[in-house]
């Protein structure tokens, strides 16, 4: 398989990179970046990894980083950094269309889409701390709210992906070594609003084979 990753130099977006070296040793990795520099070591001198650098509006490189691969996971998403000053528009659902109209050009379906429980589900039910999380967040930052919303509907409403939207609400790395992971919705009884990255993506790598998911939007947890 040829996998293609975005946001790849983002602590989620090496994580999954690692966990897909480390899965499939002899693939073939396209990481799409704005900054090369900011690949680490491991990855940017790994004979597998093929490095693409450029920006989310340029179709010339989308379509070079699209060509041959079969699967594409996307770690974009914006943060609540510039808080009031986040523009008013959508640019990261944009991207997405973009991304999502290149793949269609090259006859890509398979596609993994990082988000947040900000992204509702007709399955969710009602969580106080999702909720709180949810709440505070579309109190401090609405513009970020909307873009990540719009993301969620960007990729839903696309007919020829095998879309899955994995959600992730407070997400760190493990230093216990234990990385086992749920998916479901808000509120089941099962779901936490804190997650493993490693333990994320171990479940997003498998997943691409697995295909347990597809048209749908998990919420990933620790047990």
């Amino acid at each position: 398989m040829r996998l293609l990753i975005f946001g790849a130099t983002g602590a989620m977006g090496v994580t999954l990179a690692r966990e897909y070296l480390y899965v499939y040793p002899s693939c073939t990795l396209v990481l799409y970046m704005r900054e090369s520099a900011k690949l680490p070591p491991d990855l940017a001198q790994n004979p597998c990894v093929i490095p693409i650098r450029g920006e989310l509006h340029e179709i010339h490189n989308l379509s070079k980083a699209m060509e041959g691969v079969n699967a594409v996971i996307t770690a974009l998403g914006p943060t609540g950094r510039k808080g009031p000053f986040y523009p008013s528009n959508t640019p990261i659902a944009d991207a997405y269309l973009r991304i999502m109209a290149t793949m269609r050009v090259h006859g890509v379906r398979r596609l993994i889409a990082l988000t947040t429980p900000t992204v509702r589900d007709p399955a969710d039910q009602f969580s106080l701390p999702l909720s709180f999380l949810r709440q505070a967040f579309a109190t401090l930052t609405p513009n970020v709210v909307k873009d990540i919303r719009a993301v969620g509907t960007a990729v839903r409403t696309q007919p020829h992906l095998d879309w899955t939207l994995i959600r992730l609400a407070l997400h760190s790395s493990s230093g216990s070594g234990n990385y086992e992971t749920v998916a479901g919705y808000m509120g089941d009884g099962k779901t936490r609003a804190v997650s493993s990255r490693e333990g994320a993506a171990a479940f997003i790598i498998q997943e691409l084979e697995k295909r347990q998911w597809v048209g749908k939007s998990p919420i990933l947890s620790t047990p």
